[in-house]
């Protein structure tokens, strides 16, 4: 593991924009093996916790309807495609070959099935990212032997912001 895992946590931490994390103790770059023994991990540590989960949850919030939004999408982009090929069928009847069958068919493919996969696929890049983000916060805490409960309710969202209350109990 990274050790600046731990100093994003610690309260120690100084963001040096030329050279990047410092102690804030030593000046230097950390240089520790598995655990800080200087590590302060007080208020840093309680805003990470909360906004990782927050950020995890918030993510996991919209599966549900990231997945009928798939399945809408296929549905739709699917019978479009099918439309034009029954038409292009229908017409072939009358020994007439039309564009339009093709068209209908490629804007079913290159338009419509977008709408399906690209949230889908926005949606398990999200996840991955927060559960990566949240699994690196529990494995710091988990070397320094800290547990925490943590409870999130979903309140009101006002112009695209969540009210999220979050009652944290952190374990030492």
């Amino acid at each position: 593991m990274n050790i600046t895992k731990h100093c994003q946590l610690c309260d120690h931490q100084v963001v040096d924009f030329k050279t990047g994390t410092l102690c804030g103790l030593t000046q230097r770059k950390p240089e520790f093996i598995n655990k800080c023994v200087k590590a302060k991990l007080d208020s840093k540590l309680t805003s990470q916790i909360e906004s990782t989960n927050i950020e995890y949850e918030g993510v996991l919030k919209t599966k549900s309807l990231v997945y009928i939004n798939f399945v809408v999408f296929l549905v739709i982009g699917l019978a479009v495609i099918l439309a034009g090929y029954f038409l292009a069928q229908y017409l072939l009847q009358f020994r007439v070959i039309a564009a339009a069958p093709f068209i209908i068919s490629a804007v079913g493919l290159m338009t419509v099935l977008p709408l399906a996969t690209g949230p889908l696929n926005q949606f398990r890049n999200d996840l991955k990212l927060t559960k990566s983000k949240k699994d690196d916060v529990d494995n710091v805490l988990k070397i320094y032997n800290i547990k925490y409960d943590i409870d999130l309710k979903y309140g009101r969202k006002y112009h695209g912001i969540q009210d999220v209350e979050v009652d944290l109990n952190i374990k030492r």
